[in-house]
């Protein structure tokens, strides 16, 4: 006989039955449970990876950026309370964990209070929000932001697109720049797909068109920029963005600089269609906090509980691994030099085998160098 599983009216995009069998990938995937009588009363799904020196982490799903603790709404607070607390309880001590909580949800502070009683640090990720009654998107722009959008909007049209060309696009993207992705691009091509056929999201693009005066210097996309928004019953999140990078040589042109603004504007007004908040699904930079609160004039804050608990190896390499990244930079250290460097930091001080923890971490950035 089957499980009973926890109703998924309410529940936010990233916590639905279908999107995390997707995003759980090929990675080492496992679903924390609270069952009673047959029903699922609880669970935590996550993610377990490894790092470069084999220190073992855990997070959310991939391309989710909300998780955490999912709990049956028609228990009592008490009964929630300890399925929470099972929950962390079946959390391994060898592993070091991050999740991302809505803070939302009804039993929020029994998550919190749950978190902090297992030894995980509690931090914040701003979010910015805007409700669908506050009128036309361009309202609550200054003159000149609301004039680079209009003029974007004479110059590029708005398109959809599939998929894989949002895959395919964003991956050039990454090369370009010379950055990379920890989360596998296959499973985002198949949650956009999966979203989209349910209704859920939509992958638009923007693309020069004949008014724009922009030249055409052999680009590898038509595109100049792509977004992809999801959405459940109550919010509409802009998950996902990226635009055309310039090549040094100009064999690649430089995307129109408004190109990614015209699009939010879009999913703005999509959303506010659909009678739903927008989120700007968390601000991790200084340049986005002011993209959405200057740019787009966003003025309703939201904090989402950040939680994270770290190994005892893991806090010794976040620690000094860019003491040990910066010495190794300049040359290859000889033996001696690593003992003054463990040395320079009281390694004698600590607790017994710290020394050869750091010893660890100095060898694994020496050989990843």
């Amino acid at each position: 006989m089957s499980e009973q599983k926890i109703d998924q009216s309410g529940l936010p995009i990233y916590s639905q039955d279908w999107w995390i069998d997707i995003a759980r990938g090929l990675s080492k995937y496992r679903e924390l449970k609270v069952v009673h009588r047959g029903v699922v009363v609880g669970r935590l799904s996550l993610v377990l990876s490894r790092s470069r020196l084999g220190l073992l982490r855990g997070q959310d799903p991939h391309w989710s950026h909300l998780g955490g603790p999912i709990v049956d709404q028609r228990l009592s607070r008490t009964e929630q309370a300890e399925v929470i607390r099972s929950l962390l309880q079946q959390l391994p001590r060898w592993a070091s964990f991050h999740f991302v909580c809505n803070p939302d949800l009804s039993y929020a502070d029994l998550v919190r209070r749950a978190f902090k009683q297992s030894g995980f640090d509690l931090a914040t990720q701003l979010t910015y929000l805007r409700l669908p009654s506050e009128g036309n998107a361009l309202n609550s722009r200054n003159s000149k932001h609301k004039g680079h959008i209009k003029r974007a909007a004479k110059e590029l049209d708005c398109v959809d697109i599939t998929a894989k060309e949002f895959v395919q696009f964003f991956e050039a993207n990454l090369k370009a720049s010379k950055e990379r992705t920890y989360s596998p691009l296959g499973t985002m091509r198949l949650l956009i797909e999966e979203a989209v056929s349910r209704g859920q999201a939509r992958a638009i693009a923007a693309r020069p068109n004949s008014g724009s005066q922009s030249v055409d210097h052999g680009r590898s996309s038509p595109y100049d920029a792509a977004i992809v928004y999801v959405w459940d019953d109550d919010r509409c999140y802009y998950w996902l963005s990226t635009h055309r990078i310039a090549s040094a040589d100009n064999s690649n042109a430089k995307a129109h600089p408004d190109a990614t603004k015209l699009l939010v504007v879009r999913a703005m007004e999509d959303a506010q269609a659909m009678n739903l908040i927008f989120d700007a699904d968390g601000v991790a930079t200084p340049g986005a906090e002011i993209f959405y609160r200057d740019m787009f004039g966003l003025r309703m804050e939201q904090r989402r509980d950040v939680f994270q608990r770290e190994t005892m190896l893991e806090r010794f390499y976040q620690r000094y691994r860019q003491q040990f990244k910066a010495m190794i930079a300049n040359k290859i250290p000889s033996w001696a030099e690593l003992w003054i460097l463990i040395s320079s930091v009281q390694i004698r001080r600590s607790p017994r085998g710290s020394g050869e923890l750091l010893l660890f971490c100095v060898l694994g950035e020496f050989a990843s160098s």
